[in-house]
């Protein structure tokens, strides 16, 4: 429910809003949640009216970014922060993930390698360091609710996982974290997503979407194509849902074990290549 605020005043930028003088709106946190939603000031918000962040701090400004967006809130009421390079009116759009399960971070430090060099030119490029910040609390694959993000996905859920490490949840995108994703993606609509994950080594091309970017990618990381078909089927997954409801382009990226400064700096720079290589689909 929406409460009374004084008069504002709406700013157009991309694809949200900016509110002065107080909030639109905002969604529903958990009751649990030890956060906050500010009450007052310039808010940037989703035009879903998905919760609200304040917007860049000056540091963050400093640093390139145009716009922050609290996407959600995990189930201990952690934030789940979308930080914006580029920009704002572009209408090819990149979303870089950093990491989905709490015990595979490899990609938390290629996400922030590319928040330091900013999106290529007349691009937008979002990025996620952590879809799962309670699972990286607790240096766990799942949530808080001990589900496996990767599984309780819309596209081909099943209610039974192989193992108690992959359990689904009790219904597809049961999780505060995956009603964020969703909400988010739907909303920015992205010509390219990368999901990295870790221990696979490799980029995979299990029901790719595009054959070239999976090549090219693997290419300029300098790691092997695999297909990586979740023992038998992958159901409930990111890419999956992405790649059979929006009209880009979704891609997991299996990290080896060991990352180093060298390999990090070379993945950030594959993972901006992609972001020119995918056909622009909100032209």
């Amino acid at each position: 429910m929406t409460t009374p605020t004084p008069p504002r005043t709406l700013l157009r930028i991309g694809v949200g809003f900016v509110v002065t003088g107080g909030l639109l709106a905002s969604a529903a946190v958990p009751a649990s949640a030890a956060v906050a939603i500010p009450a007052a000031g310039a808010q940037f918000i989703l035009t879903n009216m998905m919760p609200v962040s304040g917007p860049p701090t000056p540091a963050e400004r400093s640093a390139g970014v145009v716009a922050a967006r609290t996407i959600g809130y995990s189930v201990q009421g952690r934030k789940i922060v979308a930080r914006l390079y580029g920009s704002p009116d572009a209408t090819r759009v990149s979303v870089m993930i950093g990491s989905m399960h709490g015990n595979e971070p490899g990609g938390v430090p290629v996400a922030k390698r590319l928040e330091k060099l900013g999106a290529p030119n007349g691009t937008a490029m979002w990025v996620i360091r952590n879809l799962n910040p309670d699972g990286a609390r607790s240096n766990t694959r799942q949530n808080a609710n001990k589900v496996d993000l990767n599984r309780n996905g819309t596209y081909l859920w099943q209610a039974k996982g192989i193992s108690r490490e992959y359990y689904p949840g009790p219904s597809p995108a049961s999780e505060p974290e995956t009603k964020a994703y969703i909400s988010f993606l739907e909303s920015v609509k992205p010509d390219v997503v990368l999901i990295y994950h870790q221990h696979g080594n490799g980029v995979d091309s299990y029901r790719q979407k595009n054959a070239g970017l999976t090549q090219g990618l693997a290419a300029r990381m300098k790691l092997p194509v695999k297909s990586f078909d979740c023992l038998g089927e992958c159901r409930g997954t990111l890419a999956g849902w992405f790649n059979t409801s929006q009209a880009g382009a979704a891609l997991t990226v299996e990290l080896p074990a060991k990352v180093t400064t060298k390999r990090v700096k070379r993945w950030a720079k594959a993972a901006r290549w992609s972001i020119g290589y995918v056909p622009d689909v909100n032209r």
